[in-house]
């Protein structure tokens, strides 16, 4: 059994190796995520053309050009929601057939990058893949039902006629953290069930989200150590984004005091290429993650052979 420190650190190296399939996965959705803001993008542009307006947006929301919006288009709003809920719907299967790529990159550490090898392993665990994904949505569906519903509406009406406003924060406070763990753990067992099937182990969908479950909940503490270093690095690196980033300048460059007619479009394109830096970066800490999480479940295991290299087909679910 590898340590937890070992883990994080063999989760970094595989991470670093995969660097390839990062740009896969990060290219996937940067793509989804242009289709679900065209639309709004032109809808924003013809309302407002090239007007002082239009330059004002650019440093902020306006809640007063909203409402003016959504009177004059009137079903805009709605239409761009459906686009933005239909491309969500259509990304979560992506990421979970490119998952099987990514993490069999981790079996092929030493071999040279082949995007037709890798989009093959996409193929070969897809069905399996996308069986865990509909796992994962019913788990979702059952946390936010029975503790975030089930347990907040108790707590709602426990503390309905409670003087001490400290101690109803406090109660409302531990429902709220008993339904962030119960998320964190969902995604536990499912990345876990993710790295079984990867592996090798020639189980099915179900048996291997069964033997997570037991796996996570027998090293619960160092499965969610490495679990959480890795994913906390990518979320603190908005928070550096955020404290870095000259936003008085910005809003200087962009607002309607501006200089120069190309200073606007330059500090755009700078904005722009630092956010989808802070993107890739979360993504490489998203692979980072299955990395530690593939170590501590190989330290449990005798490596197996990779299905092409041992002859076997892989097992269906």
């Amino acid at each position: 059994m590898v340590s937890v420190r070992t883990a994080i650190r063999q989760g970094f190296r595989l991470a670093r190796r995969s660097r390839s399939a990062v740009w896969i996965l990060f290219g996937a959705n940067l793509v989804l995520a242009a289709v679900a803001g065209l639309p709004i993008y032109h809808g924003i542009l013809d309302f407002t053309s090239h007007s002082l307006m239009s330059r004002k947006l650019l440093t902020g929301f306006s809640l007063n050009w909203f409402t003016d919006f959504a009177f004059h288009r009137r079903g805009a709003i709605q239409q761009y929601a459906e686009v933005i809920m239909a491309l969500g719907l259509i990304a979560l299967p992506v990421n979970a057939v490119l998952a099987g790529g990514v993490l069999s990159r981790f079996q092929r550490q030493t071999e040279r990058f082949r995007v037709g090898v890798f989009f093959r392993d996409c193929s070969r665990y897809a069905w399996r893949m996308l069986l865990l994904m509909v796992f994962a949505l019913f788990a979702y569906w059952a946390v936010f039902k029975y503790v975030n519903a089930g347990l907040g509406g108790y707590v709602d009406h426990a503390t309905l006629y409670w003087r001490n406003d400290r101690m109803a924060f406090l109660a409302h406070l531990g429902a709220a953290v008993l339904v962030l763990l119960a998320l964190v753990f969902v995604n536990l067992v499912i990345d876990f069930a993710q790295v079984r099937i990867v592996f090798g182990e020639g189980s099915g969908t179900l048996e291997s989200l069964l033997a997570s479950l037991g796996f996570a909940i027998a090293r619960l503490p160092r499965a969610i150590v490495v679990y959480a270093i890795p994913s906390l690095c990518g979320l603190g690196l908005l928070v550096v984004y955020r404290l870095i980033t000259p936003w008085h300048m910005i809003h200087l460059a962009l607002g309607e005091t501006a200089g120069a007619s190309y200073e606007p479009l330059l500090v755009l394109a700078l904005l722009f290429i630092g956010q989808q830096i802070v993107m890739f970066g979360r993504y490489w800490f998203r692979v980072a993650t299955w990395g530690s999480e593939w170590s501590l479940f190989a330290g449990t295991r005798r490596p197996a052979k990779a299905p092409e290299e041992s002859g076997q087909p892989a097992a269906a679910a």
